[in-house]
């Protein structure tokens, strides 16, 4: 797995060997499939991080996001029906200020989220930090520019990609990625403080039964907790 420790020098143009494409094209056309689930239903879901930008490893994750409210029984139903009958799930709220997220688990590598509670603008925006591409883009081989947990922009081009660290050029990976400043010195903050202190907690992780819905759930939830009841009351 590559080195995830911050980088702030490191200027790199990588040309992709046969294997490397060979490996991403796997991985490109398992998302194809997963997000082609949902298309058909017609959800819009999208690829983000490592997939939708190229620099793909053996590990590397495939993260489904939708960004649109959708009752999550939609999304298990429409799992259930392709043949994904156990699934681990798991409701997740980072900090209070965040949404609430339910994150459904195909296997250790596959990760479809799903966001209960409104999304604001950073939230949306954590996504294009990354790279995200939906699924005509990933049909016609798009990649995409994305900043990874090193804190480098990588820029796809015919060959493989180039990289450089964002510490010192935030404005420029801005406008490679098309979001706001506000939102890269946010995630810089962010990783930065993960790089010193190690990994951090998160707010709310909630195991989600077998025999459990996603409803019942989130409602004992709200019922022990004020900030929980207030953000579903007001999505």
């Amino acid at each position: 797995m590559p080195e995830e420790k911050i980088q702030r020098e490191t200027y790199n143009s990588i040309i992709y060997s046969d294997k490397q494409w060979e490996l991403l094209e796997s991985k490109r056309l398992r998302a194809l499939q997963i997000l082609e689930m949902f298309s058909n239903e017609s959800f819009i879901p999208y690829i983000y991080g490592s997939v939708a930008r190229g620099n793909v490893h053996q590990d590397s994750d495939i993260d489904i996001i939708f960004l649109q409210n959708i009752p999550s029984y939609k999304i298990e139903f429409i799992l259930h029906k392709n043949g994904y009958d156990q699934l681990f799930r798991e409701i997740i709220m980072a900090t209070p200020k965040d949404s609430i997220k339910l994150y459904i688990y195909l296997n250790e590598l596959e990760t479809i989220t799903i966001p209960i509670t409104k999304l604001e603008k950073n939230n949306i925006e954590f996504y294009d930090f990354g790279g995200k591409i939906e699924y005509q883009q990933l049909k016609n081989g798009t990649r995409v520019p994305g900043i990874d947990k090193r804190l480098v922009l990588i820029k796809p081009n015919a060959t493989g990609h180039t990289e450089y660290p964002i510490i010192g050029r935030e404005h420029l990976a801005a406008k490679e990625v098309n979001i706001s400043l506000k939102t890269i010195n946010e995630r810089k903050k962010i990783l930065l403080k993960r790089e010193k202190m190690g990994k951090t907690g998160v707010f709310l992780k909630k195991e989600i039964g077998t025999n459990q819905t996603t409803e019942e759930v989130l409602k004992s939830l709200a019922n022990s907790n004020a900030i929980i009841r207030k953000k579903l009351y007001l999505k």
